[in-house]
Order: structure tokens, then sequence, then C-alpha cells
């Protein structure tokens, strides 16, 4: 820590983290569309009136969200990133994307809540030290992780894996990004929802097929 967290930053942090929780819970059986505000404060006993002290509006309590879940993500590959080879570690950030999601309809509507930056590109990423920490304390250090966008995460990995001479120059950094976000997006959206377990196979096919446009072959 650079400097010394106050109660009133701990409070902060802390109602923002209750509120976000108790609007994932409610995102485990009901659509973004039909979650009220009232009902997400109901659930924790915070009044609505708190409740836009903290957020403008639903949409920035679920872009919120969004950025802890890419604040996570980052620090995991940080920590993978001397174990992995670039292409090795796209595939671990496809794996984190799945990870805890056991319903195709809890994963569709973290899907939407991760495009929705498209959509409203003005909602910044930004979280104080303590948010960060008391988001996810058993990850230390994660208060030094700079939160960017799901794209951008992609972007360094292709960057440093070109200067590395793993993947090919001849393709452009926006190409690739592109193709994944496709990915992601896209085939959860044209696979049956019977086939949803068998999501992380077909991300693995797909990026397969991309890694043969892409990778650099060592010659023996």
């Amino acid at each position: 820590m650079t400097k010394k967290i106050t109660l009133r930053e701990k409070k902060y942090a802390k109602t923002k983290n209750v509120l976000t929780r108790a609007f994932m819970e409610r995102l485990k059986f009901t659509k973004f569309s039909d979650i009220s505000i009232r009902d997400v404060c109901a659930n924790v006993e915070v009044s609505e009136g708190t409740f836009y002290n903290y957020f403008p509006s639903k949409a920035d309590l679920a872009s919120y969200f969004r950025t802890l879940t890419l604040l996570k993500i980052s620090w995991e590959v940080k920590k993978k990133e001397g174990e992995l080879k670039p292409l090795g570690l796209i595939g671990y950030i496809f794996d984190l994307i799945l990870k805890d999601v056991e319903q195709p309809f809890l994963f569709y509507e973290i899907v939407s809540i991760f495009t929705a930056e498209r959509v409203e590109p003005n909602r910044e990423l930004k979280l104080t030290e303590m948010e960060k920490i008391y988001a996810f304390p058993e990850c230390p250090g994660i208060e030094k992780i700079p939160v960017v966008t799901l794209g951008d995460l992609f972007s360094q990995v292709i960057e440093k894996g070109q200067k590395k001479g793993f993947i090919s120059r001849n393709a452009r950094v926006h190409d690739i990004v592109l193709a994944l976000m496709a990915i992601v997006v896209g085939l959860p959206l044209v696979i049956k929802m019977d086939d949803f377990n068998k999501l992380k196979r077909f991300y693995r096919g797909q990026l397969a097929l991309l890694w043969k446009a892409i990778e650099v072959k060592k010659r023996k």
C-alpha cells in the first residue's frame, strides 16, 4: 500500500462490493433487464438513496462488475506470464472467463455485460486500491494491477508474443484481437444450449485454428 487507507475509503469499497455481490446473485436466475435496484438493495439492507451515492445507474453496477472481473483476470495472467508462452496465456484467459460459470444463462448475461463497453465506451475502468483489496483479499499485490479492457489485455499478450518470436509479425495485432473477441462472444451464440458444457472444448478448437494462422513455426 502506498498510503494509509481511511475508514471512509474502507466503507466505500465495502458497500460497492456488497452491492455488486448482491447483483451477481440475482443475475444467476434473473435477466439483467429484469433486475431492479430495489431488489438488489433489499438483499443487503441498503437504501435506494444510498445505492445512487455509489452507482448512477444499474448499468454502472454492471460495468463495475465487469471491471472487477477484468482485474482478477489480469492478476491471474500476471502470475502465469513466466510459466506459459503467449498463445498458452491467451488460452488461459479463455479458461478464466469460463471459470466458476456453471449456468448457461449466467454466462450469456455476463457476455452481454462484457460487450457493453462497445455500447457505452465512456464508462471508465477505475478502482481504488482499497476496492481492489476488498474485492479480492486472497490476491496479494492486486492493488498494483492496472485495470484494462479484455481487448487491451489480449493486445498486450499478442504484442509480447510477437516481440519474443512466438507470433507472426505479419499478423496485425488489431486483427488478432478482433478474431479473439469474435470467438469469446460469438461462439456461445451459435452453439446449442445443450452443448454449453462443451464450450471450453469448442473454444480450444477455435483457438487452435487461429494459432495455425499466426503462430511462428520453429525450425528443427
